[in-house]
C-alpha cells in the first residue's frame, strides 16, 4: 500500500489547523473545593466565584450566565463552588444567601453580588476590575 497524499485532504487539514490557531483561548469554570480554592484565587489575578448549591433553582438561572463570561473573558479565572459541599469556604466569606457571586482581585474579596442578575451586572463588576 502506498502512501500518497490527498490534495484535497491536505488543504482542508491546513484549514482546519489555521481555524483552530486563530481562535481564541475558551475560558472555562473551574470546579472549586477545599483542595482547590485557595491556589486557583492564587494563580489568577482577577477571579470570580460563584457560590451555588444543587437545590437552589436561581443558581441554575446563573450558571449558563457564568460559562459565557467565562468563554467572554478567558483573562479572567471563573470558579464555581458548591456551598453545600464546602461549608467552610462558604463560612469563610460569610456566603448567607445563595446564588452569592464574589469578585476576587490578588486574592482578596472586593465585590460581590448576591441573587440571580442579568449577565450585564456582573460583566460591570469585571469590566471595573479590568480597568476597562
Amino acid at each position: 500500500m502506498t502512501t500518497e497524499k490527498d490534495p484535497e485532504l491536505e488543504k482542508l487539514l491546513e484549514k482546519k489547523a489555521k481555524e483552530l490557531m486563530s481562535q481564541k483561548p475558551k475560558g472555562e469554570v473551574i470546579h472549586l473545593d477545599s483542595k482547590n480554592f485557595d491556589s486557583f484565587l492564587a494563580s489568577h489575578k482577577i477571579a470570580v466565584v460563584d457560590f451555588w448549591a444543587e437545590w437552589c433553582a436561581p443558581c441554575l438561572i446563573l450558571a449558563p450566565i457564568i460559562e459565557e463570561l467565562a468563554e467572554d473573558y478567558p483573562q479572567v479565572g471563573f470558579g464555581k463552588l458548591n456551598s453545600d459541599e464546602n461549608p467552610d469556604i462558604a463560612a469563610r466569606y460569610g456566603v448567607m444567601s445563595l446564588p452569592t457571586v464574589i469578585f476576587f482581585k490578588d486574592g482578596e474579596p472586593v465585590d460581590e453580588i448576591i441573587g440571580a442578575v442579568p449577565r450585564e451586572e456582573i460583566e460591570i463588576r469585571i469590566k471595573n476590575l479590568l480597568g476597562e
